[in-house]
């Protein structure tokens, strides 16, 4: 990604999101870093000199044109933007209602679907609307953070997984409304890493796997790699479409590889 220089990083108050900021920092790119937590936003600009800091939630919708405006003001030079908020709730729907573990709850339900979903959408047509007037002959990248989890689901994990799914499918047909314009959309899919995203219930959570849960990959190694895998280009001169490795690059080759030819009769380039 080295012709990217103004990142801004939807989401960086901690795990995947935190350690993209203090890479990309570390390469000399500017960064601007939001979240919706404002003392970890301080404490992480504390760390890293000159970083740029919006205080951005993405469950309060109505704000979000507001706020992208007034990063993009802020921030003109603005060239790349990885939506990376997300949030992860372990769901039962065989629970009953007096059971704390596990119950869906409709605010829970909504705050997961708001939070990886609904808000990633509305976000995407802020940023691309910026990008469009300040932007509309020059590379850019809007780049969404989905989940291995998105292809191949987990039982416990149903508003998640299906929250991710429906933002992979989202980036790919955004991906083919852009496609003759110059911004770069791509999604990034993880496997397990080792972060925050999962604490509340990772004791739950390895019960349910037999005991013992998955060995997740080291944060800073797996930014690495996404860092690495946003720098490769394809024929066009976009980035390529698709970042992962391990079970989702799997996943995802496989799934193009089956339905592609499918999505072709349909006018769709997975």
């Amino acid at each position: 990604m080295a012709s990217f220089q103004t990142i801004l990083i939807i989401g960086a108050t901690s795990g995947i999101g935190e350690e993209l900021a203090r890479q990309y920092h570390s390469l000399g790119k500017q960064v601007i870093i939001s979240g919706r937590r404002t003392t970890r936003l301080d404490t992480l600009a504390a760390q890293l000199l000159g970083v740029g800091v919006i205080q951005i939630d993405v469950q309060d919708l109505d704000a979000l044109p507001r706020k992208i405006d007034e990063a993009f003001t802020m921030f003109p030079e603005i060239d790349a933007v990885i939506v990376n908020a997300g949030i992860q709730i372990l769901l039962d729907y065989t629970a009953d209602n007096n059971n704390n573990n596990g119950y869906p709850t409709t605010a829970n339900i909504t705050k997961e679907i708001t939070t990886n979903l609904t808000g990633p959408t509305v976000l995407a047509r802020c940023i691309i609307e910026h990008f469009r007037a300040s932007r509309p002959s020059q590379a850019s990248l809007l780049a969404f953070v989905t989940s291995g989890l998105g292809l191949v689901p987990a039982t416990m994990l149903p508003i998640y997984c299906a929250t991710k799914s429906a933002l992979h499918y989202f980036t790919v047909i955004l991906r083919n409304q852009l496609k003759d314009t110059p911004i770069s959309v791509v999604e990034i899919l993880p496997p397990y890493v080792k972060t925050e995203l999962d604490v509340a219930h990772a004791d739950e959570m390895a019960k349910r796997l037999g005991g013992q849960k998955p060995q997740g990959m080291p944060v800073k190694e797996y930014v690495e790699s996404v860092i690495k895998g946003l720098a490769v280009t394809q024929a066009d001169g976009k980035i390529q479409k698709y970042v992962a490795e391990g079970l989702p690059r799997v996943a995802v080759e496989a799934w193009v590889q089956a339905l592609g030819p499918i999505a072709q009769m349909l006018h769709m380039d997975l």
